[in-house]
């Protein structure tokens, strides 16, 4: 690890090195907790500890002894492995939401783009199950009810919307849920009032 240079305001004629040598991270992260809040008040007691005087500078080297205990090494392959796949679902969620959100948009003119798009939605919410975000997969509901409207199944979008909002007024932290049905709402009264794509070609 890179040392650490502490110097005072008096120009450094020596340097002087102090070692701290650690046998557990919980140690190592309390000094890394002082460095990044109390920097000033650390070195002071660095200094005063080993009797550094002011006009040396104070090299700082952080070391790490091996753990008495040998490494989990499968667990350490297993978080690795959830890691990843945690984040190649999220990719994948968002580049859905991205492409079905193409497809809906297009789903106001033809029919055919408002299924591709209901397609998309059931991977979409395929994914949400295993990501395991109730937020996430509410708002796929939405979508749902989105291309169902636009293919003409007004009612079932109406009551797909109403679970959604219901859950999400009974469930802490779903504010945006909430906007969302809100959103959906106001533009299954559009289909409403102007009609589904299919009907007016």
């Amino acid at each position: 690890m890179t040392p650490l240079t502490h110097i005072k305001e008096v120009p450094s004629t020596s340097t002087q090195t102090v070692v701290f040598e650690f046998a557990t991270l919980e140690d190592l992260h309390g000094v890394l907790y002082l460095l990044e809040f109390r920097e000033e008040y650390l070195f002071t007691e660095i200094r005063s500890f080993y009797k550094v005087p002011d006009e040396k500078k104070l090299l700082v080297h952080f070391q790490m002894r091996n753990p008495t205990q040998n490494p989990d090494f499968s667990w350490e392959r297993r978080l690795k492995y959830l890691f990843r796949y945690m984040l190649d679902l999220e990719k994948l969620m968002w580049n859905l939401s991205t492409l079905g959100g193409a497809y809906s948009a297009m789903g106001d003119f033809d029919t055919d783009y408002a299924k591709t798009a209901a397609r998309i939605t059931a991977h979409q919410i395929t994914l949400a199950k295993k990501y395991g975000d109730p937020v996430i997969l509410a708002r796929c509901y939405l979508y749902t009810a989105l291309a169902e409207a636009q293919l003409g199944r007004l009612s079932l979008a109406v009551n797909i919307v109403k679970a959604v909002r219901y859950w999400a007024k009974n469930n802490p932290n779903t504010e945006i849920v909430q906007r969302c049905c809100e959103g959906v709402y106001q533009k299954l009264r559009a289909i409403h009032m102007i009609g589904i794509a299919g009907l007016n070609k």
